[in-house]
C-alpha cells in the first residue's frame, strides 16, 4: 500500500541484521542464526530433525530474497528504520512526526501484551513475523486481536513461503484468524501483488457475522423501554440507521444494556474511562461499537476511532418560555420609558407656549388669566384628539396651532394607537435569554441554575472551555447539582421550574419541545456546530466499510429521511392524543448539514383575540381617573365649605362693630349675578 504505512518485523525464530535497506547480508544472517540456536525458543536447531520442516540448514539465500520481495511489496512510497526493541519503537513511533516503515530486530517472548499495553495497534501499523515451524501455535494465534494487523510467513519447504494474514476474514469466529493470502516461490517470486489484500474488499461483507452495540436511551435517536431486569428497544433513528448497515454490510447485531448508561467524556485523562466508550476502549469483546447522539470531541478521538459523521447538530441550551408582562402596563408599553418624559413636557409646555404667543401677538390686557387656562385646556385636548376651538383669531397663531394639532393627532397618536393595538392583540412577554452572556448573567443576578447531562460532551466542553463557558464553568460548579442523568429529568426540571435552564444538542432539545409542550420552553440561538458519528475500537479494520455506506446514505438524502419519519411519527402521535393543540405541535422537517434557519416556536404562533383581561389597563386606567375625580370634588367641596364660613365670619364681625340702624343681608354667591341684575334694574 502506498503512502502512511507503519510495518514492523519481528522475527521470532531468525533474526536478520540488515546492512542496508535493500540488500540482507547471508553471512551474517548465518552468524545471527547459530547464536540463536541456543535459546529455548529458537525454532530451527541444526541437526534436529522435525524443526522448521525437516531440514537441517535455512536457505539464506531464498530466504533473503523472499524477505527483500515482501518489503518492496509492501513498503512502497516509505522509509524504513531499524530499532532493536519494543520499547525503542513505542517511544519513536509515538514521537515521530511521519510515519515510517520500521524493522524490530528483537526477539520477545511477551509481545502482543506490551503491544496493547503501549497502544501500538493501529490501521496504519503491520506487525510481520517470520515462523518456521510447521504450523503457527495456539498460544501465539490466540495472542491475536482483530484490530491487530499481524502477517506471518512460514516455510514448508526451503525455496517456497507462505504468507499469512490475520485480517483477511471478516466473519473471524474466535477473534482473529490466520489465513493465506500470498506465498513466495524461487522460481515465480511473489505471486499476488500487492502483499496483502484490501480491507475494503474483505469487510464488503461480513456474512452474517454478529456484532454486539450498546444502546442508550435518548429520543429521538433511539426509544428503549427499561424493564425490571431487562430492556427493549422500541425503534428510533439510530436504529433505523443500524438497520440500513446490517443490510447493506450483511450482519446482525445485538443490544446490550451499558451498565453505567452514558456515553463517557473522556474526562478521567486517564486508563480509566467510564460509560459506552469506555467499553468500547477495554476490548472485551463486551461492545464492538456504538451509534448515537455521540459529538466528535478531543478527549474523544483520543480512546476511539469516529467514522464518517452521522449527525450536524448545533449546541444550545433551553430556558423556560418567558412569561407575559403585566398586561396591566398596556397603555404605557407602547412607548419606550425615554420617550414618555419627552411627551410628558410636550403636552405640558405646550399651553403655556400657545398663551406666550397669543400675549405677544394680539396683546390682551384684560382676561389673562382666562386666556392662559383657555390655551392650557387647548393643548390638553388636542392630544387627547379631542375638539377644541383655537384661542386666537390670528393666522400666525392659527398656523403653529395647526402643526401642533397635526403633530399631536396623526404622528403621536397614530404611532401610539398602532403600537398599542398590536401590544393587546399580542401581548408581550419576558425578554428571553438567547445568549452565552445573558445566560452568565441571569445566573450571577437571578439564581438561574444550568443543567448538563453526565458524560456527555457538554460537559466537556464546559470544564474544558474558555471566554464565556469557563465563566460558566465557574458558576455551575457553585451549584449544588448540576449533573443529570439523561436531558429528559432536565427538561422536566426546565419545564416545572422557570429557575432551571439545560445545555445540550438542538436537535435533541427541538424534538422533545414538541414531545412536553414547546408553550413550556424557549430555545436559545445556536452556539456552535458539533458532529456526531459512530465509536469504534482503535484500530479497527472495517471502519472504512461502514464510512462509504454512511457517505451513500447521506448522499442520497437517507439520514435526512429517517430522521423525518421520527418528527412525522411524533406529530401523528400528538394529533392522536386528548390534549393536541395544533398552536404548539407544528413540526418542522430536520435536514442534516442544511444552512437553514429554523424559526422560533414564538414566531409561528397565532395571535390571541382580544379579552377582557387583555383591555384591564383602561379599566384601571379609568378607575384611577375617577378616585382622582372624586378626591378632588371632596377637597373642592371642603375648601369651598370652608370658605364660605370665613366669609360669614367675617360679616358677622363687621355687622357686630357697625351700630348702624341698616342692616344689610349678604346673598348667596350663586345668587350673587341675579342680586347684582335687580340693583341695576331699580336703578333704572
Amino acid at each position: 500500500m502506498a503512502g502512511q504505512r507503519l510495518v514492523v518485523f519481528a522475527l521470532l525464530q531468525v533474526v536478520l541484521l540488515q546492512q542496508s535497506f535493500e540488500l540482507f547480508s547471508a553471512s551474517e544472517m548465518k552468524t545471527v542464526g547459530l547464536r540463536r540456536q541456543r535459546s529455548p525458543t529458537a525454532a530451527v536447531v541444526a541437526g534436529r530433525p522435525g524443526g522448521g520442516g525437516g531440514w537441517h540448514d535455512l536457505d539464506y539465500g531464498n530466504l533473503t530474497n523472499a524477505i527483500r520481495d515482501i518489503v518492496a511489496a509492501t513498503t512502497i512510497d516509505c522509509s524504513l528504520a531499524i530499532h532493536t526493541g519494543v520499547e525503542t519503537f513505542g517511544r519513536y513511533a509515538s514521537s515521530s512526526g511521519r510515519w515510517t516503515a520500521h524493522v524490530l530486530l528483537y526477539l520477545y517472548y511477551s509481545y502482543f501484551p506490551q503491544i496493547r499495553r503501549n497502544n501500538l495497534m493501529s490501521r496504519n501499523v503491520l506487525y510481520v513475523f517470520l515462523w518456521l515451524r510447521s504450523s503457527v501455535s495456539r498460544t501465539f494465534r490466540s495472542g491475536i486481536s482483530e484490530a491487530l494487523r499481524v502477517c506471518v510467513i512460514t516455510s514448508p519447504r526451503p525455496g517456497f513461503y507462505q504468507i499469512y494474514y490475520s485480517q483477511a476474514t471478516a466473519n473471524a469466529k474466535h477473534g482473529s484468524e490466520l489465513k493465506m493470502v500470498n506465498w513466495w516461490s524461487a522460481v515465480d517470486g511473489l505471486v499476488r501483488f500487492p502483499l496483502l489484500p484490501s480491507p475494503k474488499r474483505v469487510y464488503s461483507n461480513f456474512e452474517g457475522r454478529r456484532f454486539i452495540v450498546p444502546v442508550l436511551h435518548k429520543p429521538p435517536w433511539m426509544f428503549v423501554e427499561y424493564l425490571n431486569d431487562s430492556f427493549r428497544v422500541d425503534g428510533g433513528r439510530d436504529d433505523k440507521l443500524i438497520n440500513l448497515l446490517a443490510n447493506k454490510l450483511n450482519f446482525r447485531f445485538t443490544y446490550i444494556d451499558p451498565p453505567d448508561r452514558t456515553q463517557g467524556s473522556g474526562l478521567d485523562r486517564g486508563s480509566s474511562m467510564q460509560g459506552v466508550l469506555g467499553l468500547i476502549r477495554r476490548r472485551n469483546k463486551i461492545s464492538d461499537w456504538f451509534v448515537g447522539d455521540l459529538s466528535i470531541t478531543y478527549e474523544r478521538n483520543l480512546v476511539v476511532d469516529f467514522s464518517f459523521l452521522t449527525l450536524v447538530d448545533n449546541e444550545a441550551f433551553l430556558t423556560h418560555a418567558p412569561g407575559r408582562l403585566n398586561e396591566a402596563f398596556s397603555l404605557i408599553r407602547p412607548f419606550h420609558w425615554s420617550v414618555w418624559p419627552l411627551l410628558l413636557m410636550t403636552v405640558i409646555f405646550a399651553g403655556p407656549i400657545l398663551y406666550a404667543l397669543i400675549d405677544s401677538t394680539d396683546g390682551h390686557p384684560k382676561g389673562k388669566s382666562m386666556l392662559y387656562w383657555k390655551c392650557v385646556w387647548w393643548s390638553v385636548t388636542v392630544f387627547l384628539q379631542q375638539a377644541a376651538i383655537i384661542p386666537s383669531n390670528n393666522c400666525k397663531i392659527r398656523f403653529v396651532a395647526g402643526l401642533l394639532m397635526l403633530s399631536g393627532t396623526y404622528v403621536i397618536g397614530d404611532m401610539y394607537s398602532a403600537s398599542l393595538t398590536s401590544i393587546l392583540a399580542r401581548p408581550p412577554k419576558e425578554p428571553p435569554i438567547n445568549t452565552l452572556f445573558e445566560l452568565s448573567k441571569a445566573m450571577r443576578d437571578s439564581g438561574l441554575q444550568l443543567l448538563v447531562e453526565a458524560q456527555s460532551a457538554s460537559q466537556t466542553m464546559l470544564e474544558n472551555g474558555t471566554g464565556v463557558y469557563e465563566d460558566l464553568s465557574m458558576l455551575v460548579t457553585r451549584q449544588r447539582e448540576y449533573l443529570i442523568e439523561s436531558t429528559e429529568k432536565g427538561m422536566q426540571l426546565v419545564r416545572d421550574n422557570k429557575n432551571y435552564a439545560i445545555i445540550g444538542g438542538r436537535e435533541t432539545f427541538y424534538y422533545d419541545i414538541k414531545r412536553f409542550g414547546a408553550q413550556h420552553f424557549h430555545l436559545s440561538e445556536k452556539l456552535n456546530t458539533r458532529y456526531s458519528a459512530i465509536a469504534f475500537q482503535q484500530a479497527s479494520p472495517y471502519r472504512e466499510n461502514f464510512d462509504d455506506a454512511l457517505m451513500q446514505l447521506f448522499e442520497g438524502g437517507i439520514l435526512s429521511k429517517i430522521t423525518e419519519e421520527e418528527y412525522q411519527k411524533l406529530n401523528d402521535k400528538l394529533m392522536g392524543s386528548e390534549n393536541y393543540d395544533a398552536e404548539y405541535v407544528a413540526i418542522e422537517p430536520v435536514l442534516e448539514g442544511a444552512q437553514e434557519s429554523r424559526q422560533d416556536d414564538d414566531d409561528r404562533r397565532l395571535t390571541t383575540a382580544m379579552s377582557m383581561k387583555t383591555l384591564q389597563g383602561a379599566f384601571y386606567v379609568l378607575a384611577i381617573g375617577s378616585i382622582l375625580a372624586g378626591l378632588l370634588l371632596f377637597i373642592e367641596v371642603r375648601s369651598y365649605g370652608k370658605l364660605r364660613n370665613d366669609k360669614r365670619m367675617k360679616r358677622e364681625r363687621l355687622l357686630a362693630n357697625n351700630k348702624t340702624r341698616f342692616i344689610q343681608l349678604e346673598l348667596p354667591p350663586s345668587k350673587a349675578s341675579n342680586n347684582k341684575f335687580q340693583n341695576r334694574f331699580y336703578n333704572i
